[in-house]
């Protein structure tokens, strides 16, 4: 029979002793037995049932817990941790030890580093003295050694957790503090909730985050903030041990963004052993200036979707980046990566890429590493196409954007059979192949193209946009090559071939030799199945046909829906309308009754004649709205989107001078006397204001054609001009002793307002005392005089 002795020394280390109270399985039991491997357990709850059963079944199990008396959970760690004894001062280190051994004098009667046969001092006999007696020798002789943590509690405190735990228990005892000092750990973490909500700001010096601090523990703490809050000196000691660099608080936002959601050692690679088995998708300015639809320079921005386990490039879309104008909820005019694109990019790499005009031939895939053969045999339509592979994905990890996380990109992402995992929140290596791409495509591809403007603006050469650019088309057209001619074709850091661990090896490459093992099945749609991942509205077919945004579209076909039912529940007379953002000219109303498509066109296309997109009726649309004009005035926005169109084809004038508006600062409400014009001039008096003398001719002979011919200027000093034959009579003025005649040169039948100042002025007035004869002469000069010096003259 196994002594008690031992039993009970073997269920103390095997984390079992006897007596104990244990949670298990979902109940609780209280050790009663030990034997070898094995354990008696007795139930303590009423419907439960003793046990027996192994040790390390019952210590191994996940919801294994040693209780206390009052059933809480104690500390269940077994294996002292000796590695914080490194991380302590050698003074610290020598008050452990100290303390390790006094408490070992009392357990064992004699300190571990007494010689063999040692007799224990006075006191200290275990056989003599029971524990409580030790304790209180120890106390007393702590106090007179000078300790300040001698008292009685204390070393029964420090002799459990040296027990429990070894040495490390003993730093926790000895050594206090914290990480931080003597700093409140509500200050600590007032203090890092400060700077995480500082990450997206605007950079500042290490005073605003102090001042901000001092403002959250007086809003926090208003009663402690006295105690609480901690000087500028600590401060900064503070953020030194926390790990946070004084300057990181100056870094550019972009970078400290990138600091905070970077990944965390150990950093590990993503792996996947099968074509498609995780695609990552994302979006990304492509750092290039290009020509808009409009004729207008623009930035885009590139979506590509790239699979993991070849890291091919299997889709690659570029869209212009434009803001919208007008109000939250009613901008236009605005472009960037929208749902349908990443649809379209899905579609794109679901089949083969045919090569185009003027590639280089080592682009196309019977020169290069792909299996050519094998693919056209299996998919004919690999014949001719580019150097890139058809890779069907079954699962895609994307971010939190809006353009992931629409219906649209669900739908048909469900329909193809592909799942859409989001990526976990400020993690960026659950989309660290795709990001490292688009770092690699702006070094590779991006730098060397025609308006290039750098990851900003300080990096941004001068007069970008002034010179030759690319328009969306042909960029699009460059980055498909250089997929295919580039990217796909130089190995890549991140493949290994399976036979010679050493060597890097291409994508192509890769996926020939992944899809030898897996084999490739191609999906093949139809036009007819293409236009089910295109977007649609359900709307009414009325008598004008239907109309979706602000643009009509009508057919004879389409006229056959009018006012008919859809047969779906709920949807009452709507039908399913596709269009295509890209190409808007025409919709397509899909019967699911028949599986057949209905086109229309829309009514006002003979008015644009050219190709369009969405986006350029959308900056048509906003040019007629800033025009006073009306969204619902279809006509007119067709013929701005022409306009638009030939502006695009003509280029910019180079012989319109552009001058900018002169820059007169900030509007100031400011309190300025205006001076006034007529300070100092008196009020006229109505008793001196001389009535205007009238033209003695109608108005249909001032405005007669006459000579055009210029009289002479000025009459000689000592010659008048003379008299002009059959003047008119005068006329009465008004004023009954008053007449007023007029004369001009000779020669002129009429006064024409057209001629010149010699022609309106060369007019003179008289008053004499009596009405001259009808043909007598009139002196020039000396009327001209008397009126003037009356100031009665014209």
């Amino acid at each position: 029979m196994t002594p008690v002795g031992p039993l009970a020394a073997a269920a103390q280390q095997s984390g079992l002793p006897l007596g104990a109270r244990v949670g298990w399985q979902g109940g609780t039991y209280r050790v009663v037995a030990l034997q070898g491997a094995e354990v008696q357990l007795g139930c303590l709850d009423e419907q439960g049932h003793d046990v027996r059963a192994l040790v390390a079944a019952v210590v191994g199990a996940e919801d294994y817990a040693l209780l206390d008396d009052d059933g809480q959970v104690q500390d269940a760690v077994r294996v002292a941790d000796t590695s914080g004894l490194s991380l302590l001062s050698q003074a610290e280190r020598a008050a452990v030890r100290d303390w390790e051994r006094h408490l070992r004098e009392i357990d064992e009667g004699v300190p571990p580093d007494a010689a063999e046969g040692t007799v224990p001092r006075p006191n200290y006999d275990p056989a003599r003295f029971t524990v409580r007696q030790r304790i209180a020798a120890k106390a007393a002789e702590l106090k007179a050694l000078g300790f300040k943590s001698s008292s009685v509690s204390t070393i029964e405190r420090r002799r459990r957790a040296y027990q429990a735990r070894g040495v490390f228990g003993l730093v926790r005892e000895v050594v206090t503090g914290s990480p931080w000092g003597r700093t409140d750990e509500r200050v600590v973490r007032l203090l890092l909730a400060e700077v995480e909500a500082g990450r997206d700001e605007s950079d500042g010096h290490g005073t605003r985050l102090y001042e901000r601090l001092q403002a959250a523990v007086e809003r926090e703490h208003p009663g402690e903030y006295d105690r609480l809050m901690i000087s500028r000196a600590t401060f900064y000691r503070l953020l030194e041990r926390l790990g946070i660099a004084v300057d990181s608080l100056r870094w550019p936002t972009q970078r400290r963004m990138d600091a905070a959601n970077g990944a965390t050692a150990p950093y590990t690679p993503t792996w996947a052993l099968r074509l498609g088995e995780q695609v990552q998708i994302d979006s990304t300015g492509l750092d290039i200036i290009a020509v808009g639809d409009d004729g207008r320079p623009v930035q885009v921005e590139l979506t590509a979707a790239i699979d993991v386990a070849s890291r091919s490039i299997i889709g690659a879309m570029i869209v212009p980046k434009v803001p919208g104008r007008g109000p939250r909820g009613r901008r236009l005019g605005g472009r960037g990566t929208r749902s349908f694109d990443a649809v379209l990019m899905l579609a794109q790499a679901l089949a083969p890429m045919p090569g185009r005009p003027g590639w280089s031939p080592s682009a196309l895939a019977e020169r290069s590493e792909l299996p050519y053969a094998d693919l056209v045999a299996c998919d004919p339509r690999m014949a001719g196409a580019a150097a890139r592979p058809v890779i069907r994905p079954r699962m895609i990890v994307v971010d939190h954007g809006k353009i992931f996380n629409s219906e649209h990109f669900d739908d048909v992402c469900r329909m193809l059979g592909i799942n859409v995992r989001p990526a976990r929140t400020r993690t960026a290596t659950d989309k660290a192949v795709i990001e490292s791409t688009f770092g690699a495509v702006k070094k590779r591809f991006s730098q060397y193209v025609a308006g290039y403007t750098g990851s900003d603006l300080a990096r941004r050469g001068k007069h970008v946009a002034e010179g030759s650019l690319w328009s969306l088309n042909e960029l699009q057209d460059l980055l498909d090559e250089w997929i295919a001619l580039d990217w796909q074709q130089r190995p890549h850091g991140g493949l290994r071939s399976p036979f010679l661990p050493g060597i890097t090896v291409s994508p192509n490459r890769m996926y020939a030799t992944l899809v030898a093992a897996e084999g490739h099945v191609p999906l093949p749609l139809t036009a007819r199945e293409n236009r089910k991942l295109l977007p649609f509205k359900r709307l009414k077919v009325t008598d004008k046909g239907v109309t979706i945004d602000n643009r009509t579209y009508n057919s004879e076909a389409l006229q056959e829906y009018r006012n008919r039912h859809s047969q779906i529940p709920g949807q009452g007379m709507r039908w399913q309308i596709r269009y295509s953002p890209y190409a808007p000219r025409f919709v397509w109303l899909y019967d699911h009754t028949t599986d057949d498509w209905v086109e229309a066109e829309f009514i006002h296309q003979r008015l644009i004649s050219d190709a369009w997109t969405q986006w350029t009726w959308e900056q048509a649309t906003l040019r007629v709205l800033e025009d006073g004009g009306h969204r619902d005035d279809q006509r007119r926005i067709a013929r701005e989107v022409s306009a638009l169109r030939e502006r695009a084809r003509r280029g910019p004038d180079p012989q319109a001078k552009q001058v900018p508006q002169l820059f007169t600062g900030p509007v100031l409400d400011l309190d300025v006397d205006v001076p006034d014009p007529y300070e100092g001039v008196p009020d006229p008096d109505p008793a001196t204001v001389v009535r205007a003398p009238s033209l003695a001719m109608d108005a249909e002979h001032i405005l007669a054609a006459g000579d055009t011919t210029p009289p002479p200027r000025t009459a000689a000093p000592d010659q008048s001009l003379p008299a002009v034959p059959d003047a008119p009579e005068s006329i009465d003025d008004g004023h009954e002793d008053e007449q007023i005649s007029w004369s001009r040169p000779s020669g002129a039948d009429s006064l024409s307002l057209r001629g010149n100042a010699a022609d309106i002025f060369a007019f003179g007035y008289d008053r004499p005392a009596t009405p001259p004869l009808p043909n007598d002469p009139i002196p020039h000069g000396s009327a001209s005089d008397d009126d003037a010096a009356n100031g009665e003259g014209l």
